[in-house]
Formats: structure tokens, C-alpha cells, sequence
């Protein structure tokens, strides 16, 4: 009897909604385990349904195709296709991609460990597409076959290739040193292909990582009009402009939940503005920290305020934290993240440090350089 396969999908809500990769239980077969090794083709059609198919030799027990950026500007496509009847014959994935505008996606191979690797970005447009991804190392580039009357195959090819050696440094907290060289390479690599789809949609994907630096609004300045003036285009160009507004030296703005606002629960002489929501194991694994902090330097004018963004489904496992962990200073909900995601606010935690007047010093300050800071300041 031919083994039946069995595959379930669970959503991971400690994973930045972007990258929605989630996670991918095993294959189960009804008569033993296996691992699967899936050869892919690509093929074409015009129409709703593109099919897409990729050559990958790898063992994997379980292949994806997922979204790499915000969900946002994958309205009306395919954000993530595990390998199932349901979705496709055996290789195959069909995506909702009816655009010509090429959206970006990233190959999830899962490990025995229920890990996954995931490789960098690749596009998919309506076209004839060809990759060929001979290991499932992190962030390996899913390169193309390189095919002489294909723009897009051009474009992918060339980006990878140019990229090759700083392609881990986007997926990592640089020092100085390696940022300096990937914002010169960014720049440099913009005004050499203004109509570079790759580059466009590594700018939005770092963009969304690492938040707004300058050399992510100067390539994009030297992008094409038909890229800067799409839909997609726009739609980034907002995101850097308000996450403007969460840049050091900046007001924090004046967030309003039950109408009352979080600036009015400033400590008199700094805050810590800390994003998290029930489910981010890194953000409880910080509230012993927290605490402790909170113990030693409150009564010296020093606060915390927690603005969460769980779901709505969330709400009671959001109170039961809250009160489990006894966590005693300001909380505010921000309901599904609604006003968080318009400023950007997409990895969790994030925090802003502020002074009394609401002005932000840092954002993303470690807790040992906190309690360093504090300790100087106060």
C-alpha cells in the first residue's frame, strides 16, 4: 500500500508575521517515516494559478514555498504552500502570483530536529522561472538557471552573484563595520540597476528586519520610476517615512489606548516603551530583568510601559501574564498590533528608551547597557 502522508501546519505567533513561515510539523507515513528528496521544474501559466517548481537536492521532511515580507503586499497571492496533494502534484506548488510585478518568497526545508532552514529570497512572476538550490544551508541563495531571454532570471542571477559574500550579514545584527559595507554595496548596487526587482525587494525586507537607515531610502531613490511608482513602491515608501517617527532624537508619538495616553504614564526622568506580546518567548525570558531593574531603579524615577500586541484570540492569555508574572507597571493592549504596524513595529520585543519629555535616546537598548545607563544617570 502506498504510504499516506499527513501534513499540518501550525502558525507560529513568536515568528514576525512577514516572514510567516511558521512552523511545519513532520510528514507522517502511515507505514514508516521517510525523507524526501523533491526535484522541481518550473513551468508557466497564465492565468490566477502560476505553477512553480524548483530543482532542490536536499533531504528534507518537509518542503515549503513562503512570504519573506509583511503580508501586506501579498494581497490577494499565496503567502505559504507546504508540498501536499491538496496543493499540488507530487514537485509541484501553484501560487496566486497574477501580477507582473514579482513578489518575493523563500524556500523552508524542515530538519529532523522539527527545525527549518530557510534560504534567501527568490522571485516569482508569470513567467518561466528555473532554480536550482543544491544545499539547504540558512540563507542560501536559491539561484536561477541562468536563461538569456529572461529579465527576471538576469536580475536574480546578477543580485545573488554581487551579493554572494555579504549575504549572512543581512540576516544578522552587523557591527559598524559590516553595516558600513552592506549600505555602500546597497547604494552602489541601486545606481548600477535602477530595475532591479531583487534589490527592491532585499531593501523592503531588511527595511522591515532592522528598521530605517539611510541607505535604504538613497538606493531606493535610484530605482526605477516603474519601481518606485507601483503599488509596492508606495507602500514602502510610507513605511520608511512614519517609521521616521520612531527615530532617535524623535517624540515618541503619542499613542492612545482606552483614551488614555501612554505618554502620560512617564516615569520623571526615563522610560523603557517595551513592545512584546504573550506569545514572544524572547520577551518573557526579559521580565525576570525587567524586574529587577524595575526593583532597583523605580523610586529614582525610572519606568517601564509594556504596549502588547496580541491578538484578539490572545486577550486572556495577555491578562493571565500580566497577573502571573506580576508585572506592576503600565500595561496598554494594542489590540492585533493595528497602531504598532503602521510605525513598523514588527520584531518583538522593540523598545524605545525615553527622557521625561517623551524624546527617544535609543531604541533597541540591551538590558545590560540599561542598567549601565540608568546607573550613570540616575
Amino acid at each position: 500500500m502506498d504510504a499516506m502522508l499527513i501534513y499540518i501546519h501550525v502558525q507560529d505567533k513568536e515568528k514576525p508575521d512577514y516572514l510567516l513561515t511558521g512552523k511545519i510539523l513532520h510528514a507522517v507515513s502511515m507505514t514508516k517515516k521517510l525523507k524526501f528528496v523533491f526535484t522541481f521544474f518550473s513551468a508557466v501559466v497564465f492565468s490566477q494559478n502560476t505553477t512553480v517548481l524548483y530543482e532542490v537536492k536536499q533531504a528534507c521532511y518537509d518542503i515549503a514555498v513562503s512570504a519573506v515580507v509583511d503580508k501586506k503586499y501579498y494581497k490577494n497571492h499565496t503567502l505559504f504552500l507546504k508540498n501536499g496533494k491538496e496543493y499540488s502534484l507530487e514537485g509541484k506548488f501553484i501560487l496566486n502570483v497574477d501580477k507582473e510585478f514579482p513578489l518575493p518568497y523563500s524556500f523552508i526545508c524542515e530538519q529532523k530536529d522539527n527545525g527549518f532552514k530557510a534560504s534567501s529570497l527568490f522571485l516569482v512572476s508569470r513567467e518561466n522561472l528555473n532554480f536550482k538550490l543544491d544545499s539547504v544551508a540558512m540563507f542560501a541563495q536559491p539561484l536561477p538557471i541562468n536563461n538569456k531571454n529572461s529579465d527576471l532570471i538576469k536580475d536574480q542571477y546578477r543580485f545573488n552573484t554581487s551579493f554572494s559574500k555579504l549575504f549572512k550579514a543581512f540576516f544578522i545584527q552587523n557591527n559598524k563595520e559590516d553595516n558600513l559595507k552592506i549600505d555602500q554595496a546597497l547604494v552602489k548596487y541601486s545606481k548600477e540597476n535602477p530595475n532591479s526587482f531583487m534589490l527592491f525587494w532585499t531593501l523592503v525586507s531588511q527595511f522591515q528586519m532592522k528598521g530605517t537607515r539611510e541607505s535604504y531610502f538613497q538606493s531606493f531613490y535610484n530605482l526605477s520610476p516603474k519601481i518606485k511608482n507601483s503599488e509596492y513602491g508606495k507602500a514602502f515608501y510610507e513605511d520608511m517615512k512614519n517609521s521616521l517617527l520612531l527615530s532617535e532624537k524623535s517624540k515618541f508619538p503619542a499613542f492612545e489606548f482606552e483614551n488614555k495616553n501612554v505618554l502620560s504614564s512617564l516615569g520623571k526622568k526615563y522610560t523603557i516603551i517595551d513592545f512584546w506580546f504573550s506569545h514572544c518567548q524572547p520577551c518573557l525570558e526579559e521580565i525576570p530583568i525587567y524586574k529587577r531593574l524595575y526593583s532597583k531603579y523605580k523610586d529614582r524615577g525610572f519606568e517601564i510601559i509594556n504596549i502588547s500586541t496580541d491578538r484578539t484570540e490572545d486577550i486572556g492569555k495577555w491578562e493571565r501574564v500580566i497577573k502571573g508574572k506580576e508585572l506592576n507597571w503600565p500595561q496598554y493592549l494594542d489590540e492585533n498590533g493595528v497602531r504598532s504596524k503602521f510605525y513598523n513595529i514588527n520584531r518583538f520585543p522593540t523598545t524605545f528608551l525615553l527622557d521625561s519629555k517623551g524624546v527617544i535616546i535609543k531604541k533597541d537598548i540591551s538590558l545590560e547597557d540599561l542598567d549601565v545607563f540608568l546607573s550613570n544617570a540616575l
